[in-house]
């Protein structure tokens, strides 16, 4: 027994709720699981878990531990992967964390070139809530700027800058009035990204303001785009976004000098007391990628 393997025999059990599961995870036995706690609070003197036949309880000792001891581990295992990094080739798994509009159309994008030029990097993409604090069980933390965070613990660094602009399907646009101005925008049906509030005003370059007002609200940018496509309305957001979709002709710009004021991806990942390669090179290949060609960005209009 040793206290890295029991730790995270029972880091496992308390994510999956089970031994079951959490042998399986571990690729061992519920037997050997069980004296492995067993041992553990042996060691600590204090009660983990309650166990039952059917339920496993997790104590507030036991929330203490998992809470420190979940880092401490990521750290231990970052540590050996970066070890081995130095002479070999990196690997290990790297935590990226990012709101489901960002991950789907801006992450996705880039992690099938990432993964051949680092084969034995795992990745785990957590979906997080837009406005959501970093998470320290993250290895990067993907936003727009979160003005109002200041953490010691934690770096910041702007991945890459994208506009907005409007964009509608060939049919929308035949069968609707036309569009030469701004002002004619406002006789038009907008796809609106947000919870709620069927009219939004946005702001554009040189400071000009615009209400938007539609039929169709989603936080899906998945919905959003198919709409648009669909020809149920206009979108707001950027060109990069809906690159697959200019590129096959199913959407194509509207008033396309008309743009908001260039905005920020962010990338957040916490001061460590050793160098985290594969966080260093995610974000290297993500802002070199960025840089040429342009990125695929996942931002939707943003409402003042």
């Amino acid at each position: 027994m040793d206290w890295i393997t029991c730790a995270n025999s029972f880091i496992t059990v308390v994510e999956h709720g089970s031994l079951a599961q959490a042998a399986n995870k571990l690729n061992t036995s519920s037997s050997a699981l069980s004296k492995r706690l067993s041992w553990l609070e042996k060691q600590l003197g204090v009660q983990l878990l309650k166990r039952t036949t059917r339920h496993l309880t997790v104590t507030d000792a036991g929330q203490l531990f998992y809470q420190r001891s979940a880092l401490l581990v990521n750290d231990w295992q970052q540590m050996l992967a970066e070890t081995t990094a130095t002479y070999g080739e990196v690997g290990g798994i790297l935590r990226l964390g990012a709101p489901l509009a960002t991950g789907s159309r801006l992450i996705v994008n880039y992690l099938t070139e990432f993964s051949q030029c680092y084969p034995k990097i795992k990745i785990e993409l957590h979906t997080v809530t837009a406005g959501q604090l970093p998470d320290l069980n993250l290895d990067v933390f993907i936003s727009r700027e979160i003005t109002e965070f200041n953490s010691c613990s934690y770096i910041a660094t702007k991945l890459l800058s994208y506009q907005n602009g409007f964009y509608a399907a060939p049919a929308y646009l035949e069968n609707n009035l036309p569009i030469t101005t701004p002002e004619q925008l406002c006789q038009h049906n907008y796809l609106l990204f947000g919870e709620q509030n069927h009219q939004q005003d946005h702001t554009f370059e040189n400071n000009q303001r615009l209400r938007l007002q539609g039929n169709f609200i989603t936080t899906n940018p998945e919905v959003l785009v198919a709409g648009a496509v669909a020809g149920m309305g206009l979108i707001l957001t950027s060109s990069q976004t809906i690159k697959r979709e200019l590129d096959n002709g199913l959407l194509v710009p509207v008033l396309p000098t008309l743009k908001q004021p260039t905005d920020a991806i962010y990338a957040y990942y916490p001061k460590l007391n050793y160098h985290h390669v594969k966080t260093k090179l995610f974000i290297d290949f993500i802002k070199q990628k960025s840089s040429h060609p342009r990125p695929t960005i996942t931002t939707f209009g943003t409402q003042d």
